[in-house]
């Protein structure tokens, strides 16, 4: 017998062993922190960030050493390539070290780093590409992968730049970092790169690595430091497997297996556990048993194959069952031939039972072996299947198992059958089948009241389930009716609700008022209930199984209307016509009383009040003819009777007055008035009740008066014509005292108020002018602001071209 197997592993066994004939490849990579090569012009400071030793050096590109005249000068690429390994450096324009120093005491570097690579990959080696400054530098390594667990990869030993060995690159001189005219030293041998590797563990080879961190550990010279430019690493390739096995015929050593590899790191070596040990991937001349495989790889990573070499016997078994198919509770036979040779200890599990022929009868599909030896005791077997056929459940769901007359029943099948199954349905008489065949669903209905049992028994591939049974209930339904006494009704009056239908035995009403309220009543009533608002009284009479729902009737309730009016005017004086808004909701028509007797249907009226006095105005509003309020407002409205202006003046109308005499007084006999304006025709006005006024110029003036009650009714008279004329003598003081003590400082003439054209000229004794004026002007006693001595001066006073004019002296005094 040959038995073939196929397997993919990675590594499950670790060891180290260094092939310089792999290849190494560039790893993209970041967490650089720094910029460590001049790479274009010639200020080393503008294209680089930091130092990286104690004097002052950094690397730069050949492109930088010829634009400065210098020598050496990495590879402007950044691609560095040593036999099978090639490294990368990030470009020289952005950062591309990762600079490392004991707890980052030197400045911009850091006490530990990462470098993230830009896809995570599975690999079984890695290397950096690195050097150190001022003396050697140690950096432990941890790997970190992608399901979040962590391995120690070791610690590395940095050598310095300078005389290292071995190395793989060298010479390129080390600049120092001016911005300007920068040197070079180190050539032709120095500076160095070396090349560290780390093994990947053979069991984290098939692990996806995110991230190389890097711990610098502090080490007797507290300057050195650490600078990791570039990593590069083998990709791991997975091994795979398959195996052929050939038994041993019993008693002999005749077996073999025979194993095909693909994949792996080459070489691969092969190790059976023979005696003697056997080197190639076939292992021969095998007897029964157990046996391994040891595959090294060329990362020194070890893969075991295991496998068995069966005894076989020339003999063959064959087991029978009759029948093959039977139904639970059935009994098969089962039997067994040897052909080839002779058996003999037949043994049958499950049992225990013995015998070439035995009986069973499972309860579910078994397969049964049998056993036996040939003559040289090798073990012989077969097998034989007994399958029993699925027995078919018979159950079903009645929605709704209760139900009223007239109502119908779905049958639903929810046992387990197949498509071939037969359904047999007992006690459907009675009842009319609305729909439904062979397995359902069956709507059916029955036609009087009762209980019937329901039956359903289905058989397949000869197998007969048990008998299901469901009881369902047929019940008679009441009937619903009601009456309602009154609606329409007004918001807040009550009707009246009678139950007007049939019910027997365990039967309860559900009512719903539709927002009324019920004052009394309960069970079947009868019920008063009030609504605020139309709705919708509804009733369903239930038994727990049927239900009757009686024909709604709406009870309309009319919205009670909201009496309201204002008016625009609320007192006046008679006549005085009132306009009345009507601000009522709700209603459609209007009773108005008005206070004096008269009514008015008229939604917004407008009536006149004749006759002072107080009245009281009523408004019903009123809805669909049926429901109304009323609003009163007492005493609203107040008529007062109106004021009458009468006056008469001393001096009176018509009588020419002197202007010195021009001062009039006015008698006020107003009725019904408690405020007064007058107007004197000269642009002057008052309130006062029975004013005196002083006219100050000639002429002829209309007086008018206004008198006002207290709510501003108004009523004028006016009488004409008031006349003044200047007076026919002036009268002239004599004397005036000018000192500032408020008394007669001024010398003034009061009848030239009536003179406006008037003029006066004022001479001191040696006849010179001292004073002009037109008109009223009082004399102040100064000239030309400044004052005039104590003495007498004489006036000429012109009043007019056809009068004489006045002369005469005036005494100044101090």
């Amino acid at each position: 017998m040959k038995r073939i197997f196929t397997t993919t592993l990675f590594f499950i066994h670790t060891g180290i062993q260094l092939l310089s004939a792999q290849t190494y490849t560039p790893v993209p990579v970041t967490g650089f922190n720094a910029d460590i090569v001049a790479e274009a012009g010639t200020n080393a400071v503008a294209v680089t960030s930091t130092v990286i030793d104690g004097s002052n050096h950094i690397l730069h590109s050949q492109a930088f050493a010829a634009a400065n005249g210098i020598g050496g000068g990495i590879i402007n690429s950044g691609t560095f390539v040593s036999g099978t390994r090639t490294y990368q450096m990030n470009p020289y324009t952005g950062l591309n070290a990762l600079y490392l120093s004991a707890a980052g005491n030197v400045a911009n570097s850091l006490p530990a780093g990462t470098l993230t690579l830009a896809t995570p990959a599975s690999f079984s080696k890695l290397s950096i590409l690195a050097f150190g400054t001022e003396n050697n530098s140690t950096v432990t390594v941890t790997l970190n992968y992608t399901d979040g667990t962590s391995a120690n990869a070791g610690t590395l030993q940095i050598k310095d730049w300078f005389f290292g060995t071995p190395f793989i690159f060298s010479g390129m001189g080390r600049l120092t970092r001016t911005t300007t005219f920068p040197t070079v030293d180190g050539l032709p041998s120095n500076p160095r790169m070396y090349a560290f590797d780390f093994n990947i563990p053979c069991a984290d080879q098939s692990k996806l690595i995110r991230s190389v961190s890097f711990l610098y550990v502090q080490g007797p010279n507290i300057s050195s430091r650490a600078l990791i430019m570039a990593l590069s690493g083998v990709q791991s390739v997975p091994l795979t497997y398959t195996h052929n096995v050939t038994d041993a015929i019993c008693g002999g050593a005749n077996g073999s297996i025979a194993v095909t590899v693909s994949g792996g790191t080459a070489p691969l070596t092969y190790a059976w556990n023979t005696v003697p040990v056997q080197t190639t991937p076939t292992a021969t001349g095998l007897a029964a048993g157990f046996y391994t495989l040891s595959i090294r790889d060329g990362n020194n990573c070890i893969t075991t194959v295991t496998d068995t070499v069966e005894k076989l016997s020339l003999v063959t078994l064959t087991a029978a069952a009759s029948p093959a198919k039977i139904c639970a509770g059935e009994t098969s036979v089962l039997s067994v031939t040897a052909t080839g040779g002779t058996a003999s200890n037949y043994s049958w599990t499950p049992g225990p039972a013995a015998g070439n022929t035995i009986s069973v009868n499972p309860i579910d599909t078994t397969s049964y072996i049998v056993t036996a030896q040939d003559a040289f005791g090798c073990l012989l077997k077969d097998t034989v299947e007994v399958t029993v056929k699925p027995t078919p459940v018979a159950d079903f769901s009645v929605l709704p198992d209760v139900v009223c007359l007239g109502t119908n029943h779905t049958l639903t099948f929810t046992g387990t059958a197949g498509t071939a199954a037969t359904y047999d349905w007992h006690n459907f008489s009675g009842a009319t089948i609305q729909t439904g065949t062979g397995a359902g669903p069956y709507d059916i209905r029955f036609n009087t009241a009762g209980v019937y049992p329901v039956q359903l028994q289905v058989t397949e591939d000869g197998c007969i389930s048990n008998m299901a049974t469901h009881n369902i209930t047929v019940s008679q339904p009441p009937t619903a009716s009601f009456s309602v006494s009154k609606t329409p009704v007004c918001a807040g009056e009550t009707t009246t609700i009678n139950f007007t239908g049939t019910s027997a035995g365990n039967v309860t009403p559900v009512w719903n008022w539709g927002g009324g309220v019920v004052q009394s009543g309960s069970g079947f009533g009868p019920y008063t209930v009030s609504y605020q608002r139309s709705g919708t009284i509804s009733l369903i009479v239930q038994d727990n199984i049927c239900a009757d729902t009686a024909t709604p009737v709406t009870v309309t309730a009319i919205p009670m209307p909201v009496a309201d009016f204002k008016t625009d005017l609320t007192i006046g004086c008679a006549p005085t016509e009132i306009s009345f808004d009507n601000l009522s909701q709700l209603a459609d028509t209007y009773q108005w009383s008005l206070g004096d007797g008269y009514q008015t249907g008229t939604t917004d009226p407008v009536y006149s009040y004749n006759t002072p006095g107080t009245y009281t105005v009523t408004l019903k509003a009123i809805a669909q003819g049926q429901c109304s309020t009323t609003v009163t407002k007492t005493a609203l409205i107040k008529i007062l009777s109106p004021p009458v202006a009468a006056f008469s003046a001393a001096p009176g109308p018509n009588t020419p007055v002197e202007f010195k005499n021009g001062t009039f007084t006015f008698n006020n006999t107003s009725q019904a008035a408690v405020a007064y304006n007058w107007d004197f025709g000269d642009g002057t006005i008052s309130e006062i009740e029975d004013p005196q006024h002083k006219y100050e110029l000639p002429g002829s003036y209309k007086v008018i008066l206004y008198a006002k009650n207290e709510i501003g009714c108004t009523d004028s008279i006016s009488h004409a014509w008031y006349i003044i004329v200047p007076d026919l003598v002036l009268e002239i003081p004599n004397a005036f005292s000018p000192n500032g003590d408020g008394i007669n400082d001024r010398w003034s003439i009061d009848g030239l108020k009536a003179r406006p054209a008037a003029t006066t000229e004022i001479y001191n004794r040696w006849g010179q002018i001292v004073f002009t004026g037109i008109g009223y002007t009082p004399w102040d006693g100064t000239r030309g602001g400044r004052l005039l001595p104590t003495g007498t001066y004489y006036y000429v006073i012109k009043t007019a071209a056809d009068e004489k004019p006045y002369t005469g002296w005036v005494a100044l005094l101090r």
